[in-house]
């Protein structure tokens, strides 16, 4: 299961059409609080793809949570950020290292994440 978490809902549903046509099982989320619910009530682990930058927090922020509840933290089993801003802070650069977490630039290169979730397939 992927969980697209992105608060533009034209991208989310483009995100989410275009991952349910390669066969992925898929689901959206408009903001921090939808995206934790989202995880806490997965009946399956899954991947966790959000924008860096939403109205209501941030991709960083889901993922400080999710990491800080061991619950949640064992739902997902790989996080993807994506922005379409260039200008990250330092704080966001560490924090993307410190949580190891790949980074794609919007437009999104589908190929790339496409690559991405097959790493996870195969480990």
């Amino acid at each position: 299961m992927i969980l697209v978490v992105e608060d533009e809902s034209d991208v989310r549903e483009e995100l989410v059409e275009m991952l349910e046509l390669r066969g992925f099982a898929v689901c959206g989320a408009a903001s921090v609080a939808d995206g934790i619910e989202r995880v806490r009530h997965a009946s399956e682990p899954l991947i966790l793809l959000t924008d860096l930058r939403l109205r209501e927090g941030s991709g960083l922020t889901l993922v400080r949570e999710i990491d800080a509840d061991p619950a949640l933290r064992a739902k997902v089993l790989r996080k993807i950020l994506m922005t379409g801003h260039i200008d990250l802070t330092d704080q966001c650069k560490r924090d993307i290292v410190k949580y190891d977490i790949p980074l794609l630039f919007k437009p999104l290169d589908f190929k790339i994440l496409l690559l991405l979730l097959a790493q996870e397939a195969v480990s």
